[in-house]
C-alpha cells in the first residue's frame, strides 16, 4: 500500500498494483515473456505476434492490472520509421515511380472486392453504409475507427471488431503464406545487412541532426493530419539523409526486437476482444471475407509478380490488407524489398483516406439526410 494526496489535499492509500507504473510494468513484463515464448518455438515474428496474443487474452481476465500508453507505441513506429527510411535508395525510388500506375490499379481492386465483400456483410447484418465499409476497408485500423467516429451513420465499435478481426487474420495468415508457401528464386532474397545487436554505429553529429529532422518531420506531418505521423516522419528523415545526405543509421536488432514488442503490446492492448455477444455475431461472415481478401490478394500478387519482375512474396506483402507496421516487419523477416512493400500500402492508405473516405462520408451523410426525410 501507498498514500497520495486526493483533491482535498487528505492522505488516501493506494493499492501499489492498480497503479499505473505497476500496471505498464507488469504489461511489458506479459509482452517479453509472449516474445520470448514465440521466440523459442520458433514462431515467425516472435517479439510482434507473442505480445499482441498474449496481452490481448490476459486482457480478458486481468484488464485492470494491465495498461499500455500510445507514447510506447509512437516510439515503436519511430524506430521501426528510421528502419524503413533506411531502405530508400536512389534505385528504390526511381522503382516506386514506375510502379505507380500497378499501385494505383491494384490499389483500386482491391478496394473494389473489399467494397463488394463489404456490402454483402451490411446487407447480412444490418449495418449501415458507413460502418460495413469502413469495416471493410484495409486502411489502418486505427485510422477507420477515428473515420467512423466523424461519420453520423457509422458504429465505431463494430467498425473497431471488423477491422481487430482483420487485422488478427493477416498478422496470422499472411506471414505463414510467405514463408511456407510462396517459394523464393534462388538468389532473389536481398543481401542482408549485418547490424550490431544494441549499439548504433553512427557518427554523432549525423545524429544530432537526424534527430532535428526526425522531429521536424513528424511536426509537420502532425500538422498536415497525415496517417502514421510517428511512422512517417522518421522515414522520410532517413530516406531524406540516404538519398540526398551521408546515409541514415542501420538500426539494431535489439531496437527493432523492441520495436515489434512495443507495437505487438499496443495491438494486443487496445483490440477489442470483449465482446462476446458482437464477436458470434459477426466472426463468421467477417472471417469469411477477409479470408476471401487475402486469397485475392494472393491472386494478384501472383499473376502480376512475372510481369513486373518482382518477387511474388515481395508483391503479396505490398498488396495483403495488413497495416503498413504489421507488412513492413514481415518484410523485414524475408529480406524482400521494403521500399517497395512500404511504398504499396502507404500508397493505398492515403487513397482511402484523402479519395475514398470523402464519398464514403457523402454516401453515408446523403442515406442519413433520406432516412430523416422518410420519417418526417
Amino acid at each position: 500500500m501507498k498514500n497520495r494526496l486526493d483533491k482535498e489535499g487528505n492522505f488516501v492509500s493506494v493499492n501499489l498494483i492498480e497503479s499505473k507504473s505497476f500496471r505498464i510494468i507488469f504489461t511489458a513484463f506479459l509482452a517479453f515473456l509472449g516474445g520470448y515464448a514465440f521466440d523459442s518455438l520458433g514462431i515467425y515474428l516472435p517479439w510482434m505476434l507473442g505480445p499482441l496474443f498474449v496481452v490481448m487474452i490476459a486482457k480478458v481476465k486481468l484488464r485492470k492490472y494491465l495498461y499500455w500508453s500510445k507514447t510506447f507505441r509512437s516510439t515503436g513506429l519511430v524506430i521501426l520509421g528510421l528502419q524503413l527510411g533506411s531502405s530508400f535508395t536512389k534505385q528504390s525510388l526511381n522503382e516506386m515511380i514506375e510502379y505507380l500506375p500497378v499501385m494505383l490499379f491494384t490499389t483500386i481492386a482491391i478496394i473494389s472486392f473489399t467494397v463488394l465483400t463489404g456490402w454483402f456483410i451490411g446487407k447480412r447484418m444490418n449495418l449501415s453504409l458507413g460502418t460495413s465499409m469502413l469495416g471493410s476497408f484495409p486502411g489502418g485500423l486505427s485510422q477507420m475507427v477515428v473515420l467512423s467516429e466523424e461519420m453520423k451513420d457509422s458504429d465505431e465499435t463494430v467498425v473497431g471488431f471488423m477491422q481487430t478481426l482483420r487485422v488478427i487474420l493477416v498478422i496470422s495468415i499472411v506471414p505463414w503464406i510467405v514463408t511456407h508457401v510462396m517459394s523464393v528464386e534462388p538468389g532473389a532474397v536481398m543481401a542482408v545487412t549485418e547490424r550490431p545487436f544494441f549499439l548504433f554505429e553512427y557518427d554523432g553529429k549525423l545524429a544530432i541532426m537526424m534527430l532535428l529532422t526526425l522531429l521536424m518531420f513528424i511536426f509537420i506531418t502532425k500538422r498536415a493530419n497525415f496517417p502514421l505521423p510517428f511512422l512517417l516522419g522518421p522515414l522520410m528523415a532517413a530516406a531524406l539523409f540516404n538519398l540526398a545526405g551521408p546515409g541514415a543509421p542501420q538500426i539494431p536488432d535489439f531496437w527493432l526486437n523492441l520495436s515489434q514488442l512495443l507495437i505487438g503490446a499496443h495491438l494486443g492492448y487496445t483490440l477489442k476482444v470483449d465482446n462476446p455477444r458482437l464477436f458470434r455475431k459477426m466472426f463468421g461472415a467477417v472471417f469469411v471475407s477477409n479470408v476471401l481478401l487475402i486469397g485475392f490478394c494472393y491472386y494478384l500478387s501472383i499473376q502480376f509478380a512475372p510481369t513486373l519482375s518482382l518477387q511474388a512474396n515481395e508483391l503479396f506483402l505490398s498488396m495483403a490488407p495488413g497495416g503498413v507496421a504489421e507488412m513492413a516487419v514481415t518484410a523485414m523477416s524475408v529480406h524482400v524489398d521494403l521500399s517497395v512493400v512500404t511504398s504499396f500500402h502507404l500508397f493505398r492508405i492515403l487513397f482511402i483516406l484523402f479519395f475514398l473516405s470523402p464519398i464514403i462520408k457523402w454516401l453515408a451523410g446523403r442515406n442519413h439526410g433520406k432516412q430523416e426525410q422518410g420519417q418526417s
